[in-house]
Parts: structure tokens; sequence; C-alpha cells
């Protein structure tokens, strides 16, 4: 009487899957990830970088509906992603499904493991159906969760409301993601855009977290979180001390501070370099003579050897 729900009833070995990260501690395998900012805050960029790191190791499938394809041009996209054989960016400039029915087409195939090693990019949510509305904005998630049930890993970059603080649409959007984070731009080096990602909704081990997306390359690289809060005299700072040590490891103290134009009783300076220490660079004291080399960064390898 019962055969077709004890076939579907889930055993033991359906929870043998351990959680895993494409990016460590941000972006989780097989699960919902949401991003929610102000528009202008760089979304789309940090989407680029993130399809750029995953796609070495997974499927990449952009849906980018929101982008003219001017501004694609401008950011390099087609030398810098469409290029990847892995890459599969899709865009409504030639696409002949609208937004909704691409969804519904992904929906159509997702059983199994269609989408395993999948990573799904969705520019951006309100371009699939009325975030506003409950009922539709459910049946809008329903059909992301299905593609995750089949495999895929997503992320879903989406606007915020008018105080930036949340994301815009129905409560039904936040109920059926895994994650949720808010973005905050904040200063970066010349060539650079930076974010601090602040969590909003947990379901896996995630954290705070800062990128920095490389521009020309789109080079996606973890930062500390308290460094990529720092204003820009105190980035500039960094970012010359940094230089100055890798082109002379061991560099001394009073040669240091002279080579970033201070003298060596500066306060300020001095303690700049003392923020620094333990973060970017590491010191040692021999004969009264303090000398610096740079520190590991702990998160350079967050988008680059992510556990997958």
């Amino acid at each position: 009487m019962f055969d077709f729900l004890f076939s579907q009833a889930l055993r033991p070995s359906d929870f043998e899957r351990q959680t895993e990260f494409l990016i460590p501690g941000f972006l989780a395998k097989n699960m919902i990830t949401l991003v929610y900012a102000d528009g202008g805050m760089g979304k789309s960029w940090l989407a680029f970088a993130v399809a750029k790191a995953c796609s070495g190791y997974q499927k990449v499938i952009y849906l980018d509906y929101d982008n003219p394809l001017n501004v694609l041009k401008d950011r390099g996209v087609q030398e810098k992603l469409i290029s990847n054989r892995n890459i599969y960016y899709v865009q409504r400039s030639k696409s002949v499904m609208s937004a909704p029915e691409m969804l519904d087409a992904l929906d159509a195939k997702a059983s199994g493991t269609t989408y395993a090693n999948t990573l799904i990019l969705v520019d951006s949510l309100r371009n699939f159906g009325d975030v506003m509305h409950d009922a539709r904005a459910m049946a809008i998630m329903d059909k992301f969760m299905n593609l995750r049930e089949a495999g895929a890993t997503i992320m879903i970059l989406s606007h915020a409301n008018k105080d930036g603080k949340n994301y815009q649409g129905s409560n039904n959007i936040r109920n059926s993601v895994d994650n949720m984070y808010r973005l905050k731009k904040v200063d970066a080096a010349p060539g650079e855009i930076a974010f601090v990602l602040t969590p909003t909704k947990e379901r896996a081990a995630i954290t705070e977290c800062a990128f920095s997306v490389r521009t020309a390359d789109l080079q996606l690289q973890g930062i500390d979180v308290e460094t990529a809060r720092l204003n820009a005299d105190e980035l500039d700072f960094i970012t010359q001390a940094k230089a100055a040590i890798a082109d002379q490891p061991g560099i001394n103290k009073k040669a240091l501070l002279e080579q970033l134009g201070y003298e060596q009783d500066d306060k300020t300076a001095r303690n700049k370099l003392d923020a620094g220490e333990g973060k970017h660079w590491q010191s040692s004291k021999v004969k009264g003579v303090y000398t610096y080399q740079l520190m590991p960064d702990p998160t350079a390898t967050s988008a680059t050897s992510p556990a997958h």
C-alpha cells in the first residue's frame, strides 16, 4: 500500500555526506547561499571571481539577466570568464529564454545527481520572478531547492532593501536559502575591489569573511576582516610596508620606516607597524635591532585551494 512512500524515505546512508566548502568558510557545497547589497556595491565582481576560482574543479553556470552586454565587455568578461571551457555564461542578449523560463528548464532536469559538481550563479534574483509576492517567491525558491537536491551549489545575488540592512523580497526567500550574507564594499588597493561579508543566516559553519577581487584577472583573494575595514590611509601604509618587506626580507625597522617616508621616532608610523604585527608581518629582535619578514596569509589559499 505504501510502496511509493517507502522507496522515497530517507535511509542512514543518505546522511553520510559531510558539509564541504568550495571556498572555505564562505561558499558551502550543495547549499544555497544568498548575497545581498545595494546596487553598485560590486556583487557581480564577487560572483565573477567566484566563478573563475571554482571553474578549475566545478562546472560553472552563470545566469546573468541583470548586467547589460556593454558592461560585461567593459569588465573584460569575454577574456576573463567566457573563454574558460568550464564556464557556461548565459546573458539575456543571446538567451532565447527569459529568466523564469531558464529556471524552469533547469528545474525540469533536476533529478538524481544531474547537477553534481556544478556551481550555479544567479545574477540577480529579482529577474527570476516577483520576489515581493510570497507565493511566487516560494515557487522560485522551490526550483532552486530542487537544483540543490540534484547536486548543485547555488550562489544567488540579491538587492538590498532601502536601508541596505536586509535583502529585498519575501520572507520565503530567507526561509528557503541555507546561508545568507550582507555584502559591504570597503576601501581597496588600486586595481582591486574589496568586500566584507557578514552572515545573516547560517546552516553551515560559515564565518564573517572578506575578499578582494583583482579586476585585471578576477583573482579572488581572502583578506583579514579587520584589515578590510581599514581606511584608505591605513590600507596604503600596509600595502607599501608589505612591498618594502617583500623586496628586502629582514629589513630593519629604521630602514623600513625611512623607505616609507617616516622618521624612526614617528609614533604614528610605529603604531601602524605594531598594529600589523602578526597579521601582515612578523618582527624579531637581534642585538636590539628589529627586523621584519612577511607573514604567510592564512586566507590566501581560500579561493585557490578549496576543500572539495
